[in-house]
């Protein structure tokens, strides 16, 4: 109640005189104004704004109470007054204990640009030279408006504490000196104080109305902090609100609103406001940080106050609560479909691994016929080979015998000396090993396995083939030439069915050139696009057409005698080892046939 006397003893004198009621109205609307800059001030700057809102509504008088910070908030509490303007902070605080509502918020021009947020001034005189900084204000006396002046300390405040000052601490003295804000200009003019912070435009007023030179003062600001103004020392944040009361019918708030965003930068009302006009309520969310960075307001204590919330907000929490029970009621029906539908889904899972497992089971099959289709194949083109394989092992046989043989001589001519036998003991044991090679090459080729995938040589591959039908290509007079790309990278893939391809192509292309007088059959290597490719060309009569799309189809075949396996088998092998095979046309006559094997990952990426 101590406030309250001076609060209506400024309503009760410091206003004009109420006008006849038929001349203005009967409605009389109190406007509470933090005077800042004191009384005076506050009413010369507001009261034609009164005058205007008086003018446009109807039966309604407006009237301006310039208050102090405490006197403020008791008139509002009280509800007293009908409508508030003031700082931010204030703001925030009376909108969560009494429940205000801003409706516009102030504009003013800066450097010829329109702005709706505003700073605080720290500054000293300009000849301290011992204070350049925020952190050379330890141990200084310090002047403020009050602990609880948003523009006149707490923006302040903020900025210390970020540079690692603690004002109550660190400063040898804070002197909370009230409004008006001039008062404290003139005490660090004066040298009453060393340092002090103002609402930033309070210095630029004052040098304007010639009663301080602002080039006496310098303005401190926080490293790193980037300001729009020189006369700014700390982060910026949205302005002054004017905010209407609980009890204000809402028409009345929207005629205030739409009477005070027309006002023109230019009208009188504006001018001698000494700012630009009004713009839509902003967002404050910039004050709630403040206050949750140094635990005012609302979150003393580091934590919103929830009573306050639900005092305010009651409507919200009976929304919430409903909202709560129907999600509950929700939840309630949907873990009952859940458990139906997890039935439905164990049955349908079951159903699918049954019908998972038999598709398992026929792709084993599959695999198991593809196989068994290999292997016939490989036994097949060895059969057709006899005679070739029987060429391959007479040369070491007969090598062998011959020095059988001639071993045996020697010995009956020199019966105990047989240490000059060795070579030819050597040159048996090595015909004997190429003839193992040979078989074991035919055995391996035709042994029914499982694919083994290795890292494999294509060119040594491509060699290792021919073996098997180089000696068929000759009998028929085939001419056969490798054009193998050296240092080939290495291919990732199962040895058998690779040299399988290439005897199956090689073989194809020797029968087309059966009965020609000069075939000519090239096997080449190399490496495109991340693969190694072989090209098995002949120069028989070729392929068009539709034959050349059908050549892939299993059982189709060109020989009277043929499985129609060949290709069929080459292509699926080329599939299994991620690449493809392909048949061209050549334009001499004859046909390449070309499959790629993609290149393995370790030498793709050396490679690269």
């Amino acid at each position: 109640m101590a406030l309250l006397a001076p609060l209506m003893w400024a309503v009760a004198t410091l206003l004009p005189s109420p006008a006849p009621a038929e001349e203005v109205g009967d409605k009389r609307i109190l406007i509470g104004v933090l005077s800042f800059r004191g009384v005076e001030h506050a009413t010369a700057s507001w009261s034609p704004m009164a005058r205007y809102l008086s003018s446009l509504i109807y039966k309604t008088r407006f009237e301006i109470v310039p208050l102090p910070l405490p006197a403020l908030r008791e008139a509002t509490e009280k509800g007293i007054v009908d409508y508030i303007f003031t700082n931010p902070g204030q703001y925030v605080e009376l909108e969560d204990s009494v429940g205000i509502n801003r409706i516009v918020t102030l504009k003013q021009t800066i450097s010829s640009k329109v702005s709706n947020v505003y700073g605080a001034s720290i500054f000293v005189r300009a000849d301290r030279n011992d204070i350049k900084e925020l952190t050379d204000l330890k141990g200084k006396t310090f002047a403020a408006v009050s602990r609880h002046a948003f523009g006149g300390f707490q923006l302040a405040w903020r900025e210390f504490k970020t540079a690692g000052i603690d004002p109550f601490k660190d400063f040898e003295e804070i002197r909370f000196m009230g409004f008006p804000q001039d008062d404290i200009v003139l005490a660090v003019r004066d040298g009453v104080v060393d340092a002090g912070t103002v609402r930033a435009d309070v210095l630029d007023i004052m040098a304007a109305e010639n009663k301080i030179n602002f080039e006496d003062f310098r303005i401190l600001k926080r490293p790193g902090l980037d300001v729009y103004k020189k006369s700014l020392s700390t982060r910026t944040y949205p302005e002054w609100p004017l905010a209407a009361l609980p009890h204000v019918p809402a028409e009345l708030s929207e005629r205030v609103t739409v009477a005070l965003l027309s006002l023109k930068p230019d009208s009188p009302e504006m001018v001698a406001s000494g700012y630009t006009g009004w713009t839509i309520p902003l967002d404050y969310k910039p004050v709630h940080d403040l206050f949750k960075d140094l635990k005012l307001g609302p979150y003393v204590g580091g934590k919103i106050k929830l009573l306050e919330i639900l005092r305010r907000h009651w409507e919200w929490a009976v929304f919430a609560s409903v909202i709560f029970i129907l999600v509950i009621l929700h939840g309630i029906r949907t873990e009952s479909l859940v458990k139906r539908r997890t039935r439905e889904l164990s049955r349908v899972n079951r159903k699918l691994e049954h019908e998972i497992q038999e598709r398992r089971s026929a792709e084993e099959q599959v695999r198991q016929h593809e196989s068994e289709l290999a292997h016939v194949s490989r036994v097949s083109v060895i059969g057709e080979m006899t005679s070739g394989l029987a060429h391959e092992l007479r040369q070491p046989l007969a090598a062998i015998r011959n020095y059988a043989e001639g071993s045996i001589r020697r010995l009956k001519r020199k019966r105990g000396d047989t240490s000059d036998l060795s070579e030819a003991l050597g040159q048996i044991a090595e015909q004997a090993g190429r003839a193992g090679q040979i078989i074991a090459r035919v055995q391996g080729y035709m042994r029914k396995r499982r694919p083994r995938r290795e890292k494999i040589d294509m060119n040594k591959a491509v060699e290792e083939a021919v073996t098997l039908f180089n000696h068929d290509a000759r009998n028929i007079g085939v001419k056969l030439r490798l054009v193998l790309t050296p240092f080939l990278p290495p291919v990732m893939g199962d040895m058998i069915e690779i040299e399988q391809m290439i005897i199956n192509l090689g073989r194809n292309a020797i029968d087309a050139m059966a009965g020609e007088e000069s075939g000519e059959l090239e096997i080449s290597t190399s490496v495109s696009d991340g693969a190694v490719v072989v090209r098995v060309t002949d120069s028989g009569p070729g392929l068009a057409g539709t034959k050349l799309d059908m050549i892939w189809q299993p059982f189709m075949t060109t020989k009277e005698d043929g499985l129609g396996l060949g290709l069929a088998i080459c292509q699926s092998i080329a599939e299994a080892h991620g690449g493809r095979i392909w048949a061209e046309p050549v334009m001499t006559g004859g046909l390449s046939v070309v499959f790629n094997i993609p290149v393995a990952e370790e030498a793709s990426d050396n490679a690269a």
